[in-house]
């Protein structure tokens, strides 16, 4: 199904619920459903606007077009939200016990039963059926996908699970995005600060903001000579902010001199390593690249030692750091 299908979908879901369409056929399940789209969209400024453009005139097409352009942008930003939706909305009905299998053959003009609920078989009758079925499947996707990416988490009550099996997707503000960056107390032993901890956020798009440098004399080779890593961290809005960041970071840093990707372990749901050439300070940078839900990190570790075993360390510092991301979000 293509993308705009599923976001079309989607906004059909709040248009029933905003019109009341949805009252007869379950007003608490397509409540349920509406907030959970209302709660992603809600998180930032642009999608504010557009809820309240559907919410004044939910039933005009115009209108429904900013929300929807808001949940398509989000599917294809995010691979899981669309795969989750993609198998649900278009998976085949199956038979049961008083419930309705609905196909593309035509239906007679007989009343329709749903339980306790008769629909006579008119062009308005149809309607109502068609959006059980979609308020239906919306249910399944919102159980299944629901508590960790649909959904925004915040204050959510304790899972049964353990925290680190978690992986809540939240925006982050400025005291928190403080925390993902790794204090000195987390630094590999031999590590010292060299510059303060600084913080803030962009009114233009709404990311929090910080940035921390460290600096150690211990190489692996035993050599004295200084090494610095930096780490720089931004949580947006939303997914589709923070993951447009990513690309754009990570094409910045691709157009430095004699760039070179190099292999990197499996971090969080984007991830890039590169290397590239400083011909002023005649040093080589290593630059990992991750995202985790809305925490874009940005790890600098120069210079570029000839000794290999140097990526071990560079590999530990982005996992530790990675691993502060998700844990802010899942608090």
């Amino acid at each position: 199904m293509e993308t705009s299908e599923l976001a079309a979908r989607a906004v059909a879901v709040m248009t029933a619920t905003a019109t009341g369409a949805a009252g007869a056929v379950g007003q608490s399940a397509g409540a349920a459903v509406a907030e959970a789209l209302r709660t992603r969209l809600a998180s930032t400024e642009r999608g504010r606007a557009a809820l309240d453009t559907l919410d004044h005139a939910p039933e005009q097409p115009a209108a429904q077009d900013p929300a929807r352009s808001m949940v398509q942008e989000e599917i294809e930003a995010d691979p899981e939200l669309r795969q989750q939706l993609q198998l649900h909305l278009t998976a085949p009905g199956n038979n049961a016990t008083g419930s309705l299998l609905i196909t593309g053959s035509q239906v007679s003009r007989s009343p329709i039963a749903l339980g306790p609920l008769t629909i006579n078989n008119t062009r308005g009758g149809r309607a109502v059926v068609a959006l059980v079925a979609a308020l239906l499947l919306a249910l399944v996707v919102l159980a299944v996908y629901g508590g960790t990416r649909l959904i925004m988490v915040d204050g959510a009550p304790e899972s049964s699970q353990d925290d680190s099996a978690r992986h809540a997707v939240r925006a982050l503000d400025v005291s928190e995005v403080k925390q993902v960056v790794p204090d000195l107390t987390s630094m590999p032993s031999g590590w010292g600060r060299s510059s303060s901890l600084t913080a803030g956020k962009d009114e233009d798009n709404g990311c929090s903001g910080a940035r921390a440098r460290y600096n150690t004399n211990n190489w692996n080779d035993g050599s004295t000579r200084t090494v610095w890593a930096e780490f720089t961290v931004w949580s947006c809005p939303t997914v589709a902010l923070a993951a447009k960041g990513f690309e754009v970071t990570r094409s910045g840093v691709a157009n430095n001199d004699k760039a070179r990707e190099i292999s990197f372990p499996e971090l969080g749901d984007q991830h890039s390593a590169i290397t590239h050439y400083n011909s002023d300070l005649d040093e080589t940078t290593a630059v990992a690249l991750f995202r985790v839900g809305t925490v874009l990190v940005e790890l600098e570790y120069q210079p570029v030692p000839d000794d290999s075993r140097w990526g071990r360390e560079f590999e530990q510092l982005a996992s530790m750091t990675a691993d502060r991301a998700q844990q802010v979000q899942n608090a």
